[in-house]
């Protein structure tokens, strides 16, 4: 360990204080249990302070149990979870509360404040599981012992909460723009969403068909189109696709187009459409071969090529309609309904399974098709179209009812690169968000790292340091521990029983009978503090209770010789 700034100490985790561990009372002893007692275990601890916990358990329970009982303000640890593979959970319990076997709790010292060694905790978790992990386990787990051994820095206990206040208020910062960088996402996809919309109803381009006006209304458009599907079905040998396939669309339902688009349906503007092979796929794949596009390819605009698959070529000649060719639209089915791209030239003469295969006719540009299925309006008629019980999926029949507005050629090339460079924009955005978001992560662990170096705040020379206020602990401790009790013996050790039928004081009353032994002219924060331990904001928030109300307990009185804001007790 380097070299440590003036009264400040290191100290092994074993010696800060007094450590416990925790049990399971018998579930089958219904009055152990629903009691009003938290029950802490590994799921609660996802907060920095521990008020409450999913189970809890009856006073009988921890007398008939392995659990302990463990005061308000002590550390909490996970030493067995299988989070310990990444994370080590620590948290401070306001309030009386037991644990379970997974969790060890460190009553700490006078001279320590638990929300300074939490912190250190969480500061130095990486060098703690790796340092204490045990080894040759089934469940993840830390050593104990080695756990114990672990040293902290531990400066005096002034400082300890000048650091604490001073990382609550610089946490609290990076908190608020951790929460606003997390709503980035939802923002840009919304905004996206926007664009669309706005794409599709033709007000993204109307400043373009005033400079580029078109000669042929939507009617003379659908007849263009309608007569391309019927060329390109000819040519291909394509016949009637059934009644089913060619439902005209409700024009009654959908908005109002600008003049020369029209709304057509899918089945009206595509040349073909059918689904990717539908079986099984168990011995198919070979390391080689015709890639093979799946569900999990497929995203909003684009082919992925992760987890890319191939199939032999004599099965893909076997595949023959679900061959595909550049510039086809293809729809997930099933899992994400309604998601579309287009394949690229690098993916012509790839094959697929269980997708929606689009072939649009010359009319329709394929990426325009593709962005108009991935909007909302489009994805509305979708779930209303989607079939099946225990799995829904979208199918070839509702993937032809889909209404599509169409624009002409011209434009439509225009609306894909207004959305694209749109998208770019938010994905740009989008990405520098995320990076800050990375920062602030890499902020709040730089701010710990100052802070246990001593560079956080100004060290003060009257300070007690650490070192000092543990000897001068340790002796009232051992002086009280060796007076005889009124038979000449020493005093006895609480068992566990008497421990729980005493009854806990609250903060409010532990700082009251406290307050009984106060010089007269009072004492400033933190000598209070150094008499009761307790988290930080508790002992704050006791106090400011007591100074407060009609009939105030303490009162403040700024000592103008020391220059400190003193608490004393209003004498009753």
């Amino acid at each position: 360990m380097s070299e440590l700034p003036a009264g400040w100490m290191s100290l092994a985790l074993g010696g800060l204080g007094d450590w416990f561990g925790g049990g399971t009372p018998s579930k089958s002893n219904a009055a152990f249990w629903g009691g009003d007692l938290p029950w802490v275990s590994p799921k609660d601890m996802k907060r920095a302070r521990i008020d409450d916990a999913q189970d809890k358990i009856t006073r009988a329970a921890v007398q008939g149990s392995a659990t302990s009982l463990i005061p308000a303000g002590a550390v909490l640890i996970v030493t067995r979870s299988g989070i310990l593979r990444h994370s080590l959970p620590v948290a401070v319990n306001t309030r009386e509360v037991a644990i379970n076997q997974d969790l060890k709790a460190l009553v700490v010292a006078p001279f320590a404040e638990p929300d300074f060694i939490a912190m250190q905790l969480k500061s130095c978790a990486q060098s703690i599981l790796a340092r204490c992990a045990k080894s040759g386990t089934t469940v993840d787990s830390v050593d104990f012992d080695l756990l114990k051994a672990f040293e902290l820095v531990l400066p005096p206990l002034a400082e300890q909460r000048r650091i604490v206040a001073r990382l609550d208020a610089l946490t609290a910062c990076t908190a608020r723009a951790r929460a606003d960088l997390d709503r980035i996402p939802a923002l840009a996809a919304r905004y996206k969403q926007a664009v669309l919309a706005k794409a599709f109803s033709g007000e993204l381009t109307a400043e373009w068909r005033r400079e580029n006006p078109t000669e042929n209304t939507g009617e003379v458009l659908q007849d263009q189109l309608l007569q391309q599907r019927a060329k390109r079905r000819q040519a291909e040998g394509i016949r009637s696709a059934g009644a089913n396939r060619s439902v005209p669309t409700d024009d009654r339902t959908l908005p109002a187009l600008p003049l020369g688009w029209t709304w057509m349906t899918f089945d009206q503007c595509s040349w073909d459409l059918t689904v990717g092979h539908v079986g099984p796929m168990k011995d198919r794949y070979v390391p080689n071969g015709i890639p093979f596009l799946r569900s999990l390819n497929v995203k909003p605009n684009a082919i992925s090529l992760k987890n890319l698959v191939f199939v032999s070529a004599g099965f893909h000649a076997e595949l023959r309609k679900s061959q595909l060719s550049a510039g086809t639209i293809v729809v997930i089915r099933t899992g994400e309904p309604g998601v579309a791209a287009v394949v690229p030239e690098s993916l012509d003469g790839a094959n697929c399974s269980d997708l929606v295969i689009c072939r649009p006719v010359e009319g329709l540009n394929p990426h325009f098709g593709a962005r108009y299925i991935n909007s909302d309006f489009a994805k509305s008629f979708i779930r209303d179209t989607q079939v099946g019980v225990a799995q829904q999926h979208f199918n070839v029949g509702a993937m032809s009812k889909l209404p599509a507005p169409v624009a002409p050629a011209p434009e439509q090339v225009e609306i894909v690169r207004r959305i694209d460079h749109a998208f770019a924009e938010i994905d740009r955005l989008t990405a520098e968000a995320a990076s800050a978001r990375h920062l602030l992560d890499r902020l709040d662990q730089a701010m710990l790292a100052k802070a246990f170096r001593g560079q956080l705040v100004p060290q003060d020379p009257a300070d007690e340091p650490a070192s000092a206020l543990l000897d001068r602990i340790k002796a009232e401790r051992e002086a009280e521990d060796g007076k005889p009790n009124s038979r000449g013996g020493r005093r006895p050790t609480r068992s566990k029983e008497q421990a729980m039928n005493e009854k806990p004081l609250s903060p409010r009353e532990r700082v009251l009978k406290d307050s009984e032994n106060w010089p007269a002219l009072g004492l400033p924060f933190e000598a209070i503090a150094a008499r009761n331990a307790m988290p930080h904001d508790q002992l704050r928030d006791t106090l400011f209770e007591l100074l407060a109300g009609s009939s105030p307990t303490l009162q403040q009185r700024f000592d103008t010789d020391a220059e400190l804001m003193m608490i004393k007790r209003i004498a009753a």
